[in-house]
């Protein structure tokens, strides 16, 4: 499929559900969101033949998102369905990784063959503080389990916010350095007047680079 600027488009986005069990500061309400009742989302019948319609338009790629995709109750069968469709090539997932030591086996066994993590702190304290009450052992606990099934390499999306965890950007790098990791950090999307007690702003790309230049020696890609 070609856009109006004639570019090959062969990747969709799916969002299967608004639910997610943390309430990042930057992404809802503090009191939470008036959730959609069953009747009024998509079927998993239903994506299924939207997906399907869309590989025989030329999509050969798929990512799963939220919410938090892997609250919603079948999931796994789900992913079992969408491995089934034919010129399906890659199906991905964008997940918190707080249920991932849980379902990371059946998820790979499933045939999801990517995923990403969204983690925004490597310390405690702050990922409780912005993600408002989630533990981030389960997070380190959930990529263990991710590496074990076999996923890799693991993909890790960061929101640099400045005052709030531009100071963690070295560390991010060298976990990167440590482990099989890809850190892709990502700039703040506002969604609103979510909530006032959410951190400053995003951190720019040359002030993000200067930051770990200082430490560490950046090579662009090819």
């Amino acid at each position: 499929m070609l856009d109006k600027y004639d570019r090959d488009i062969n990747y969709l986005r799916v969002s299967i559900t608004e639910r997610c069990n943390l309430r990042c500061t930057y992404c809802r309400p503090k009191e939470g969101i008036s959730l959609k009742g069953h009747d009024d989302i998509l079927r998993y019948e239903d994506i299924l033949r939207i997906v399907s319609q869309a590989v025989k338009m030329g999509m050969i790629k798929i990512r799963l998102t939220g919410g938090e995709p892997l609250v919603r109750r079948g999931f796994v069968e789900f992913a079992k369905d969408l491995k089934k469709i034919r010129g399906l090539q890659d199906i991905s997932l964008t997940t918190n990784g707080i249920l991932l030591d849980q379902y990371a086996e059946d998820i790979f066994k499933a045939g999801i063959t990517r995923i990403n993590i969204s983690l925004d702190s490597l310390d405690k304290d702050k990922y409780f503080q912005i993600t408002r009450g989630g533990n981030l052992d389960d997070v380190f606990r959930g990529i263990a389990a991710a590496e074990k099934a076999g996923f890799s390499p693991i993909k890790i999306n960061t929101v640099v916010m400045t005052g709030f965890n531009d100071d963690e950007v070295l560390d991010f790098a060298q976990l990167a350095m440590k482990k099989p990791f890809q850190i892709r950090f990502i700039e703040l999307m506002p969604i609103s007047q979510v909530n006032a007690d959410q951190p400053e702003d995003f951190l720019p790309t040359n002030q993000l680079f200067a930051k770990i230049s200082k430490h560490l020696q950046l090579e662009p890609l090819p």
